[in-house]
């Protein structure tokens, strides 16, 4: 039987400025899933015990969300085996942000490289579009905009999505799915791209409702 909240687990690795996250990112993000009676998170860091994401903290949450940039390489293989057995067998959600395209547990699920096409940070306008508005992850979100973003491009080395749910377009040139489905085993995946640590993404309300209904729809509690 499922229980009656969801249980989010936010995981970083604490480099983000201080200025922008004055306690992480992880925290940002979590203070705004709990603003949703349905769901409770929590912050959790590579400088916790077990690399933030233990036996006990896998056996209480329904979704994983995993913001890394700076220290992939640190995360451990024995890190990258429980989450993929979280994710895989137990079918918690598993939930990737912005430069955690390359994050192990990410690539691990994915199967290949998440390489991009190309990478440029010019505080350039960033336009999102919703292409699968009928999805979950896109309710109550319209076509909209960011201001200054860190630009990613195609082609991005991932296998064919379950789903594209958001497409990019950057003031400067290029195109990038931004929002992506995946099935992984028992677990549903989502890939999101905006996310720059520079810049105050996700206190933007509409990055807060894609993220909170993301993690409804991972934690199997949506369509």
């Amino acid at each position: 039987m499922k229980r009656q909240s969801i249980h989010a687990a936010v995981w970083s690795e604490g480099t983000t400025p201080l200025d922008v996250y004055p306690n992480d990112v992880n925290t940002t993000i979590a203070e705004h899933l709990n603003e949703n009676r349905d769901i409770v998170a929590k912050a959790i860091s590579i400088n916790d015990d077990e690399q933030g994401v233990s036996n006990d903290l896998l056996d209480w949450c329904d979704v994983i969300l995993w913001w890394g940039h700076l220290r992939h390489d640190d995360v451990s293989e024995k890190t990258v085996n429980r989450v993929e057995q979280c994710v895989r067998e137990k079918g918690a959600g598993y939930i990737g942000l912005h430069s955690g395209h390359y994050a192990k547990p990410y690539k691990r699920l994915i199967g290949t490289s998440g390489d991009l096409g190309a990478v440029r940070n010019e505080q350039e306008k960033e336009e999102i579009e919703v292409v699968s508005p009928s999805h979950p992850i896109a309710t109550g979100i319209d076509d909209f905009s960011l201001p200054k973003v860190e630009m990613f491009g195609e082609p991005y080395d991932i296998p064919e999505p379950d789903q594209v749910i958001f497409e990019s377009s950057f003031e400067d040139g290029g195109e990038f799915r931004s929002g992506v489905t995946f099935t992984f085993g028992a677990g549903r995946g989502f890939y999101f791209r905006p996310g720059h640590e520079e810049f105050r993404i996700y206190h933007d309300p509409t990055i807060q409702q894609i993220l909170t209904n993301a993690t409804r729809w991972a934690a199997n509690r949506s369509d």
